[in-house]
């Protein structure tokens, strides 16, 4: 029997405005993409930057897919080619090294690449890991706080789902908190040398001692598009 499960994965993130809804999931149904997730998400970027950039809002649609690398490069491409990143508030997609998967998930993943018969796909592409995304987890209504911690040491904007915790007893018991049900999860990418700053901006003013009781931790991310060429204020430099 093949082993399958160490085989090189890549997380694919794509948070983009909730008017190109339709255009992301054709690209992924027309490559026939086997494993994916998608969500609703709420920018957090200043309310007048949306006023600026002339959307209806901060709604945004988040998708989550695993992929094989050659494949997570293929489709990063198409939703390049599809998508007008440079337009500024449009969106962002990462990838992320996965160091494991179980054995049928990573089978499927391979076949799906074979199936696509991809060959060679080119384009400009941040270099490797000079991003990392942060996650926060907090109480549910204290994104806001999360942001404005994050702010202050230099972070642009963020895209906040919510979510339901499970905690168990071990948590109140060891760490003195509560487990609430309804959550915040917050993703801010951020340049690596601002990560540090930030998480500790973020726990300082929202973390496990705080009414929030926020978690953070960080994530490298192996390549993405849609984050150059922005100001404090998320516009074109």
């Amino acid at each position: 029997m093949v082993d399958y499960s160490d085989a090189k994965l890549d997380a694919l993130i794509t948070i983009v405005d909730y008017s190109l809804k339709d255009v992301l999931m054709s690209i992924y149904k027309n490559n026939n993409v086997p494993i994916l997730l998608l969500t609703h998400g709420k920018g957090l970027a200043k309310s007048f930057v949306y006023e600026i950039l002339g959307y209806g809002g901060p709604k945004k649609i988040v998708s989550i897919s695993i992929q094989t690398k050659n494949m997570a490069k293929y489709l990063i491409k198409q939703v390049n080619d599809n998508i007008d990143f440079s337009k500024p508030g449009t969106g962002i997609a990462f990838t992320i090294n996965i160091s494991s998967i179980s054995n049928a998930l990573s089978r499927i993943c391979i076949q799906a690449e074979e199936n696509l018969k991809l060959g060679s796909e080119d384009m400009a592409i941040t270099s490797k890991e000079p991003y990392h995304l942060i996650i926060t987890i907090v109480n549910s209504g204290f994104f806001d706080q999360v942001m404005a911690a994050a702010r202050k040491v230099g972070a642009i904007g963020g895209t906040v789902v919510h979510a339901r915790g499970l905690g168990s007893k071990e948590a109140q018991k060891y760490l003195g908190i509560t487990i609430q049900p309804e959550k915040d999860l917050v993703m801010i990418l951020t340049p690596k040398e601002k990560k540090l700053a930030i998480m500790e901006s973020i726990m300082h003013e929202v973390g496990l001692n705080t009414a929030g009781t926020g978690i953070c931790f960080s994530l490298p991310v192996d390549s993405a598009i849609g984050v150059l060429g922005q100001t404090e204020d998320g516009l074109d430099s």
